[in-house]
């Protein structure tokens, strides 16, 4: 027993740090004191292993091993288990700031949308008249007005004479050749050519009148190419011209100064245009001064902003009192983007109809003509075609509404003359001198789409 305890005595410490003592034999009181504090729950089991060191036998060195470790563990547990915590709250607090701080950045992306609109809304439409000007800026065609002018029926010779010698003089005779090929040009504008194929040749005839004048051309054409030509010109006076292949060959009963006379007796004026190639060619241009044929009366004549007797901008109560008693007239009304419009409806006494009237505020907004028997001064109107305005005006403007309806403006008339859209292809410049004039509006109409 007595080797036992000695034994005991000089073992070595058994715990976790070599460097430390073993549990329940403090080195240091102080450290003991430090050991009571961290481990407090465990003080009760420290006494009573004092009291069994003291009055018992210690047992052998085998089975106190558990005994040293087991504090020692504790001990060195409790920094891993707040690196442990630690390091969860870390990561929580991370994963916290990605979902809080993500819904709010997304949220302050959206704040400059969401202003827009309340700006638009500001913008309040208080009457159809609004409605429409609105819808017209909206809708504004997103491209350039094409402008087609006279210039592709200019009549265009080689500066040359007979190789005889001229018929007039030197100067005269291209000028009296390129008046006959401009001639030629508006016939076949506005009545078109007869095509005679025999093998691979073709004919080309143009035959008819204009404005008095009879015009008979023949073309012959071979591989698309015009190999030869004849012209011939008869006045209403009886003069004649004939030109072989663009030159001059043959004038009677007329000479250079009563030609022109005649020109423009008929309505017409003609001067010369610059030649493209200068010295090598004669350019001659016909225009329409006047209509051709007996003056169009007031009460049917398209001019500025008015119709007849009707003016934009006049009192609808006027109008009404102008057409009451020699017209019928009738009113209903039109509901266009939810938004009611007073119409006007005018027929004659046989019933036919001729022009709606729009109202805007009591006045005269919009008239919408649907008879032929309305015209320019030039005589254009519903049933002309495009090849007439063409020749009767230097200068027309092609557009077409948001629906791509076509129309055209002419001079001197505040409104739209609403063409065939047949063929017509803006994109590629492709406009059919055959379309003809189906309604006009002068000012506005909220059913023009």
């Amino acid at each position: 027993m007595t080797e036992m305890k000695s034994s005991e005595k000089n073992a070595l410490p058994v715990s976790a740090d070599p460097g430390q003592p073993p549990t329940g034999i403090p080195a240091d009181p102080e450290q003991a004191k430090t050991v009571q504090a961290a481990e407090s729950g465990k003080l009760p089991k420290q006494a009573d292993e004092k009291e069994t060191a003291a009055n018992h036998p210690p047992l052998p060195a085998v089975d106190a091993m558990p005994m040293a470790t087991q504090p020692e563990q504790s001990k060195s547990s409790l920094p891993m288990r707040m690196i442990w915590i630690l390091s969860a709250v870390v990561v929580l607090l991370v994963v916290l700031f990605f979902i809080i701080g993500r819904p709010r950045q997304k949220k302050d992306t959206n704040k400059i949308p969401d202003q827009e609109p309340k700006q638009e809304e500001k913008s309040s439409i208080s009457d159809y008249a609004s409605v429409i000007s609105k819808n017209l800026l909206i809708g504004e065609p997103q491209y350039s007005e094409t402008i087609l002018t006279d210039d592709a029926f200019a009549g265009q010779v080689p500066g040359s004479v007979k190789a005889s010698g001229p018929v007039i003089s030197q100067d005269i005779d291209p000028q009296l050749a390129a008046l006959a090929d401009a001639f030629k040009k508006r016939l076949e504008l506005l009545q078109g050519s007869q095509m005679v194929v025999r093998g691979n040749a073709q004919t080309k005839i143009t035959k008819g009148e204009f404005r008095g004048f009879k015009i008979n051309a023949i073309e012959k054409i071979e591989n698309q190419n015009v190999v030869s030509s004849e012209i011939t010109v008869t006045t209403p006076k009886h003069g004649y011209i004939k030109s072989l292949d663009n030159v001059l060959e043959t004038v009677k009963e007329t000479d250079f100064s009563r030609f022109g006379v005649e020109i423009q007796d008929a309505g017409l004026e003609f001067f010369a245009l610059p030649a493209p190639l200068a010295g090598k060619a004669v350019r001659m241009q016909l225009r329409s001064i006047r209509f051709f044929g007996k003056p169009i009366p007031g009460e049917l004549l398209i001019s500025g902003k008015s119709v007849s007797r009707i003016t934009l901008g006049m009192p609808v109560a006027q109008m009404e009192k102008l057409f009451i008693e020699s017209h019928i007239v009738l009113k209903r009304k039109i509901l266009v983007n939810d938004v009611y419009f007073d119409v006007y409806k005018i027929l004659d006494q046989s019933n036919e109809p001729l022009f709606y009237v729009y109202e805007n505020k009591g006045k005269v907004w919009g008239i919408s003509l649907i008879s032929e028997i309305f015209k320019t001064e030039k005589g254009i109107g519903i049933g002309s075609n495009l090849g007439m305005m063409r020749i009767n005006y230097p200068q027309i403007k092609l557009n077409h509404s948001e629906k791509k309806t076509p129309f055209v403006q002419l001079e001197g008339v505040d409104g739209l003359f609403i063409i065939q859209g047949d063929g017509i292809d803006f994109t590629k410049k492709v406009f059919p001198n055959g379309n003809k004039v189906i309604s006009i509006l002068i000012g506005n109409s909220p059913e023009f789409e």
